[in-house]
This record gives structure tokens, sequence and C-alpha cells, in this order.
């Protein structure tokens, strides 16, 4: 017999009822976009976890179901917030967009902002891979103070601005200084099942590649802890026997594959230099070399994204031969990278001459 219309409308009603996402209680949802040298967006989901956390608690982000359960072990995992389909956070790629702003650094320590195609700035950070400065303006010529990380930017908290600081420190670290800009439009919110108690929505302009030459540093950005810009020999490292400077780093050279190239007069030093900074405006001079003294540059070759970069870490000499000893870093599982070809490259000062140049890795093997 069949059931009457009023039946079939309770069991109707009765399954959408049960097909809705519960979702943890205290739900919150802070959503960041990176777009420029990075592009997607993270979203950190925060909530407590029902008497079901163990077996995992559903929930529709941008009409994609994922299941929430207790944070894992993550760089960008904070207290309070849940997994995601077993991930620190959300991440949807987002398609890229015109340039925002462009930023240059002075020998005198000040930093030149322009905006670009009518981007509405709220605020520009910068940083060097090893801390991090708010700029005092979003256009023309400003001072820097020194940041913890992106804090106060936009509507992150200060977890957030924290531990994305570090993120973008390290994808930027190797490809010179890195900006960005907190902008004033964010994308578009995405539709959360359930409705959250608080959603948070900041958008942010990675720019890498700063030019940037600071003060008693002719020859760009530094690594950390490298030892350079003193313009002095560093003192000699352990398992080498030769002391070294380095004078420049970058991301885009122009090279393909791992190479190494040598300047003992000023007419290679500028093809070095040409090599090392392509293209690129705003490249510093090419510095003095002594009567005898060899600029090496090492090249790491392209790699698809940003997170790479090479240093020099020991230097040995036997006779006419030269053997550098390298640190390549590379992006980890999972990390925000730079979506964009790059070049990673540095060139180190070393005292006489050479007729044989050779770099290895940290594990003595070759430089691929």
């Amino acid at each position: 017999m069949p059931l009457p219309r009023s039946a079939l409308l309770a069991l109707g009603a009765s399954l959408l009822a049960g097909c809705s996402m519960t979702g943890p209680t205290n739900l919150r949802v802070h959503e960041v976009s990176l777009t420029g040298g990075a592009q997607e967006r993270l979203v950190w989901v925060y909530g407590t976890l029902g008497a079901a956390g163990q077996s995992g608690t559903g929930l529709k982000i941008g009409g994609q179901a994922v299941t929430l359960r207790a944070q894992v072990r993550d760089d960008l995992a904070l207290p309070g917030t849940l997994s995601v389909d077993g991930k620190s956070t959300f991440r949807q790629p987002l398609p890229a967009t015109s340039q925002k702003l462009s930023v240059t650094r002075d020998a005198a320590g000040l930093f030149t902002v322009a905006p670009q195609n009518g981007a509405s700035l709220a605020a520009v950070y910068y940083t060097d891979g090893s801390g991090w400065f708010r700029l005092s303006g979003v256009n023309g010529r400003v001072g820097a103070v020194p940041s913890a990380g992106l804090r106060g930017a936009g509507q992150l908290t200060d977890e957030e601005g924290a531990a994305l600081g570090r993120a973008l420190a390290a994808a930027g670290r190797g490809q010179g200084g890195l900006a960005v800009a907190v902008l004033n439009d964010p994308q578009p919110p995405l539709d959360i099942e359930p409705a959250p108690a608080e959603t948070r929505r900041t958008a942010l302009y990675v720019l890498p590649g700063v030019t940037a030459t600071p003060a008693g540093n002719t020859g760009g950005v530094p690594f950390p802890g490298s030892g350079a810009g003193t313009g002095q020999p560093t003192a000699p490292v352990a398992g080498g026997n030769v002391n070294f400077t380095e004078v420049a780093s970058g991301s885009n050279a122009n090279v393909s594959g791992a190479a190494v190239q040598t300047a003992s007069s000023a007419a290679a030093a500028r093809a070095l230099f040409g090599v090392a900074y392509g293209r690129q405006s705003g490249a510093p001079s090419v510095p003095a070399l002594g009567s005898a003294e060899t600029l090496v540059g090492v090249f790491l070759g392209q790699r698809a994204t940003g997170g790479y970069g090479v240093r020099v870490v020991a230097a040995n000499a036997q006779g006419g031969a030269l053997t550098l000893t390298v640190a390549v870093q590379a992006p980890g599982p999972g990390s925000i990278t730079t979506q964009a070809l790059t070049s990673p490259w540095t060139i180190v000062r070393v005292p006489g001459t050479f007729s044989q140049v050779s770099v290895v890795d940290q594990n003595g093997q070759p430089l691929r």
C-alpha cells in the first residue's frame, strides 16, 4: 500500500536532516588568500570535537566535504585548530592575479613602495629570510620596524601571523628579499556548512625577489648566518682552509642547469653578474676585485617553484684546485612555495686564483 503524501514529505525531511553537516562546536573559520608569488587559499578551522571526535566530524568547505579530526603536527598547526582531511589547514589553489606592488630597498636601508594596477594596500611587510619588518607606509620612500612575523596583518591572529611569517620566510629564502602586502580587498568568502560562529578573511600579495642593497653590502642580500656582507673574509670554517665571503645571492639566474663560473678580472666579474641577475632591473654594481682574488658563482639550476636555495659552507684549496662545499635548501612537504620557475645562485669571494674549481654538496657529491 503506498505511503500517504504527508508520510513521504516527512521521510524526505528526515533524510535531508540526516545528510546535513553538524560540524564541531565553537566552529570558527579563518581564511587567508595568498596571491602573487604564492597562489593558494589557506583555511584554519577552529572548534571542539564531540564524542565522535575519534572518528572525525564532517564539514563542507566551498562545497567540498571534509573530515575534521584532532590536529596533526605541522608548522601551520595552531592551538585550538583541527586537522582537515589529515592536514593542518584546508588549502585551495587560486588563479594568478596582476602585480599589486613593487618594492625596492636602498643602501640607507629605506624602502620605496609603489602600488600597482590600482591595488589598495593596508600594510606592507618585508623579510630577508632571517627576520620580519613592517614598513612605515604603503606608498613612497618609507622606513621599517621589526615585526613578529606578520603580526597585525589583516584579520590574522598573532599566532597565525607568526606561523605564516615563518612559512613565507622559508619559502622566500634564497630568492632575495620578500615583500608581503596586506590587501584591502580579500577573496570572496568560502561557503561553509554548517555556518561558523566566526569568519575572518585576510588577503596577502607575495612579492619575491625584492632588490636590496643594504649599506655595507654592494652585492645583494646574504643568506642568514653566512657571515656575508661584512666586507671582510670570514674566519676559516671547519674542514676548510680558505676564507670566503658571500657577495650576493638570488633566485633568478639566467641558467637552466647546475653550473660554476669564476671571475678574476673586472670584465669576467661583469659577465658573472650578468648571468646571476639576468635581465633583472636594479641589479647592484659589480664589486671591485683585488689583484689576487676570485669570484665564484654557484648556480643550482632551474627549479619548478620557490623554496630552493644554495649557499657555500666551506672552501678548501690544494694547489691550484679549489673545492667549495655547499648546502642546498629545498622546500619541505606541504610547505608554502612561490609558484614560479626559479634558478637559485650564490657568489662568493675567495683569495687567490685557481685553475680548477669544483662544487660538492655536504655529502661530498658533485653538485647536480
